[in-house]
């Protein structure tokens, strides 16, 4: 057995030194595995008319990036301005180089939305669309999650069913499931909840065996051999020593129960039952409380699905209220229909400057934006980590046109969330035009957020037009 010095052994005495051998004797916490990161694609709406889209200071003037306010089409969004970001001169770029022409002026946007590069053919994308791009990858190396992505359509409309925004390669469409019941199914069919991530450490039975093998029994085993020489002052230290230890064992707790770590999503996973649908079952064509149940039943999923790291990609195209929601009667204003309202309320539309019409498509807009926040608050109500799951999913509130003409340049997007994984919200991002006054490519906003997602990327889409993450809009 080693010798110590005086020195070493009066050190070992003290508070100090006996201090050192009590870590071993706590509970351990297991290393916090990462917070998953998610993407939430909101495929929505016609865009916007233009000419009533103009985002301006506080004061009526010029917009900045930290001072703006939407205009009326989108008012209701100013109540949560400081958690988004949208954009000036964001376009399809792609699209401008294309070789391919577009079947119709639908299929220019809807093929190169999502997947920003050139067409396989004259209504098909040509390449992944950015969230099928995200899934593999983050699924490449094994299966992260249950399902891989969810694409949810909240409308049994061939309008929306019938997109071709999402594919998995060039060329190879993937379809929107409009049924609640049937991606209630794909996820929850032999469910089993996860175990939210716990303390770890010793059971209560080694607890109580370390109690009893306290640090004053380690100590004096060390210097059990030196005993015999101790002087009757040094015994008198050792005791008053082992009171002094036995008083700080008592103080750390030691026999605390384990506790649930908190701050995970985890913690709110659980099967929301096929009750929790209410009835949703995306018959074609409905009314607007049908569509209403539809809409919050896709919403809740993909809250669920989230929550329970079934899944980390989604895309949601909600499908646009019916026109009995904002005003809107068939024929009115010698219209046949709302696509054709759409249109003819568009910044070259001839009913563009009737006071009816814009009051109309206004309140359509405004209910989109509504129907938009709502599912930022489901996402903002499951707590995580430091913040909320919403801190931690990038959503994109995105279309094919960003005009109620077609147009694909200045596209009215808008993010939200992601505010932990380096997106600053409460901007407006004034992009330049570029050298050829075409705008800021898309591809770019996807390359963030690609690399914001753990993909090692600095390009996606068309290269030729691809100029790599989208400069100051992650910190």
């Amino acid at each position: 057995m080693s010798t110590w010095s005086r020195r070493q052994m009066l050190q070992a005495m003290g508070l100090t030194g006996a201090a050192t051998f009590l870590p071993w004797l706590r509970p351990r916490r297991a290393e916090a595995a990462p917070t998953p990161v998610r993407l939430l694609l909101y495929w929505s709406g016609s865009g916007v008319p233009r000419h009533v889209y103009n985002l301006t200071s506080a004061s009526g003037g010029a917009a900045s990036e930290t001072d703006f306010v939407f205009p009326a089409m989108r008012a209701p969004l100013n109540a949560i301005k400081g958690q988004l970001i949208t954009f000036n001169n964001l376009a399809m770029v792609s699209d401008t180089v294309d070789p391919t022409a577009p079947a119709n002026a639908h299929y220019q946007g809807e093929t190169h939305s999502l997947a920003a590069t050139n067409r396989a053919n004259s209504d098909t994308p040509g390449g992944p669309s950015i969230d099928q791009y995200i899934a593999k990858a983050l699924n490449a190396a094994r299966p992260l999650t249950k399902v891989p992505s969810l694409t949810l359509a909240a409308q049994n409309d061939g309008n929306v069913t019938g997109l071709k925004v999402c594919t998995a390669a060039r060329g190879e469409v993937v379809s929107f499931e409009p049924s609640a019941a049937a991606v209630y199914r794909r996820l929850f069919d032999n469910f089993v909840a996860p175990k939210p991530p716990t303390q770890t450490g010793p059971s209560p039975q080694e607890i109580a065996a370390a109690q009893r093998k306290s640090v004053l029994d380690h100590v004096l085993g060390e210097f059990s051999a030196l005993k015999p020489g101790l002087s009757s002052a040094a015994r008198q230290k050792l005791e008053a020593h082992a009171a002094s230890v036995r008083d700080f064992e008592s103080r750390l707790a030691l026999t605390t129960p384990m506790t649930v770590a908190s701050g995970s999503s985890l913690m709110a996973c659980k099967d929301p039952g096929i009750a929790s649908l209410n009835g949703a079952t995306n018959v074609y064509p409905g009314d607007a409380s049908m569509l209403k149940k539809n809409f919050d039943a896709m919403a809740s999923l993909v809250q669920a699905a989230f929550a329970c790291d079934l899944t980390r990609v989604a895309l949601l195209a909600p499908a646009e209220p019916f026109g009995s929601s904002w005003g809107y009667t068939k024929g009115a204003w010698n219209t046949t229909d709302e696509h054709d309202l759409i249109h003819r309320t568009a910044m070259n539309g001839n009913l563009r400057m009737d006071a009816a019409p814009m009051n109309a498509v206004q309140k359509l807009h405004q209910l989109e934006c509504q129907q938009f926040m709502q599912m930022l608050d489901l996402l903002r109500a499951i707590p995580e980590a430091d913040g909320s799951m919403l801190d931690y999913t990038i959503v994109l509130w995105c279309s094919q046109i960003g005009e109620h003409n077609h147009a694909v340049d200045q596209l009215p997007w808008i993010m939200a969330g992601g505010s932990k994984l380096g997106f600053r919200p409460g901007r407006y991002l004034n992009l330049p035009r570029g050298s050829e006054n075409k705008g800021t490519p898309h591809n770019n906003l996807f390359v963030s957020i690609a690399q914001a997602m753990g993909v090692s990327t600095n390009t996606f889409g068309n290269a030729a037009v691809c100029t790599g993450p989208l400069a100051g809009l992650r910190a």
